[in-house]
């Protein structure tokens, strides 16, 4: 029975209920030795999730402490302090997806999520571009990784389960001289090389695979989907993929395109040259490729149903071979459909690997799947304050963003339950009654009748939340 369908449902049983299969990895180190307060740490653990979910529009460790009488030292110390590793929470949540939300036809999606913050000691905060404002500014930037399943008819209707978040350290951060002392006092751990954002995405790709997550294909932005690197590492994996590519930024030739292929080269140690496109092929970008497009080229697709009118717009795709060095006529051994949207703000491109049987239709559909880990950055934000932490140190975000992790799977558990035999409602929906349940049962325990702690659950829902 779900928590919105029941009167008598009690949340926080269920957290306990949901939580019970981490009882190792909040309780252990990687070595299988516990530590003197581990007890406490796991008494901790339901109570912070609870904490993000409770009345109250400011997730910080002073508010959830009072929210929950505990005591606030208690609870900075559980984020800030305690031996328990994010990596193996973190571990969970690929290796036990409900059976509500796990599907073959589902698509892994990296990106990244900037937390607005100023400070010159907290870890990893610098200028650096910050997606949710579309500038650089003062914020920290966190890779993550979700699993995201297609609606069968509506674009709302998505399923998303988060399995993993790091933090990205800019260079100069990561290795810099002038800041070690930042480094050491942050907790930075020391054998820590620099990693860049397709790096940690890569690692985090890697756990999903080794957890064998049920999915079709990849999806990331063009952040990450214009790297050579990355794409040939999911092509090594024969990982599928669907990645954005800046319309202006790749050049293709037709996958037909006869390629010149050179000869052994002669002299030791002499590697032979690449193959080359030959000279009267001229490549082209996306952007040149749908200028010369007539309007019979382009297909109408629609994708899903949105909230006032169908998603569509035209599509075009066609086969080609990626181009590595225009001016030396270089090629790539890497073929697939560029996909084409011509959208009524901009022009937008992806290339697309590993799935020559599917359709025009389907490509199209899972280009769009990526606003999954755009929606998911900002229910976590607003319903469950991932962009709230005020610690500082590396063990501190990473326990912090972690616990919220696993409080958006435990809302989306829910979320999924429900929509077993129709639509899945709005997860601020299903995060909202939750609140509403737990401030009833707040009045309850203070001694009201059950209709009257209902009036009273129902207003201070509305008088602490802000979603």
């Amino acid at each position: 029975m779900s928590a919105v369908s029941s009167r008598s449902h009690t949340p926080k049983i269920d957290i306990r209920r949901f939580l019970a299969p981490l009882r190792d990895a909040f309780t252990t180190r990687p070595d299988g030795l516990s530590w003197p307060r581990a007890a406490n740490t796991w008494r901790v653990a339901p109570a912070y999730v609870e904490g993000l979910i409770r009345p109250g529009s400011h997730k910080t460790l002073r508010g959830i402490g009072k929210r929950l009488n505990l005591n606030e030292h208690r609870v900075r110390r559980f984020i800030s302090e305690s031996p328990w590793e994010h990596d193996a929470v973190q571990d969970h949540l690929n290796e036990q997806i409900p059976e509500t939300i796990a599907s073959p036809e589902a698509m892994l999606i990296v990106d990244d999520v900037d937390i607005l913050k100023d400070g010159y000691n907290s870890v990893g905060v610098k200028s650096q571009y910050a997606g949710s404002l579309g500038k650089v500014t003062s914020c920290q930037v966190g890779v993550d990784c979700v699993l995201a399943v297609p609606g069968d008819q509506y674009n709302a209707d998505q399923l998303t389960w988060p399995l993993g978040c790091e933090i990205y350290l800019p260079r100069d951060w990561a290795t810099g001289d002038e800041f070690e002392e930042r480094r050491r006092d942050c907790g930075v751990p020391r054998d820590l090389p620099f990693r860049t954002k397709p790096q940690i995405a890569l690692e985090l790709l890697e756990r999903a695979r080794e957890a064998s997550v049920p999915h079709a294909c990849v999806g990331a932005d063009s952040g990450y989907g214009e790297l050579r690197s990355f794409r040939k590492q999911l092509r090594d994996w024969n990982e599928p993929y669907i990645l954005g590519v800046g319309p202006k930024d790749m050049h293709v030739i037709p996958e037909s395109t006869s390629i010149e292929y050179p000869e052994d080269a002669s002299g030791i140690g002499r590697p032979p040259s690449e193959p080359r496109y030959p000279a009267d092929v001229t490549p082209q970008s996306p952007e040149e490729i749908a200028e010369a497009l007539t309007d019979e080229d382009w297909t109408t697709v629609t994708w899903a149903e949105g909230t006032k009118e169908p998603l569509s717009a035209r599509f075009f795709r066609t086969r080609v071979r990626v181009v590595k060095r225009v001016r030396k006529r270089r090629i790539s051994e890497e073929t697939g459909w560029l996909l084409i949207e011509d959208g009524d703000d901009k022009l937008r491109s992806w290339l697309c690997w590993g799935l020559d049987d599917w359709s025009l239709q389907e490509l199209a559909s899972y280009a769009h799947l990526r606003w999954a880990v755009e929606q998911f950055h900002k229910e976590a934000k607003q319903v469950l304050g991932l962009d709230q932490f005020e610690g500082r140190s590396w063990k501190g975000w990473h326990h912090h963003v972690t616990i919220v992790l696993l409080t958006y799977a435990f809302i989306a558990a829910e979320r999924a339950a429900q929509g077993a035999a129709a639509r899945p409602p709005p997860f601020p929906k299903v995060a909202r009654t939750l609140v509403y349940e737990m401030a009833t049962q707040i009045a309850e325990s203070e001694g009201l009748e059950r209709l009257k702690a209902e009036e009273v659950g129902e207003a201070m829902v509305k008088g602490l939340t802000d979603w």
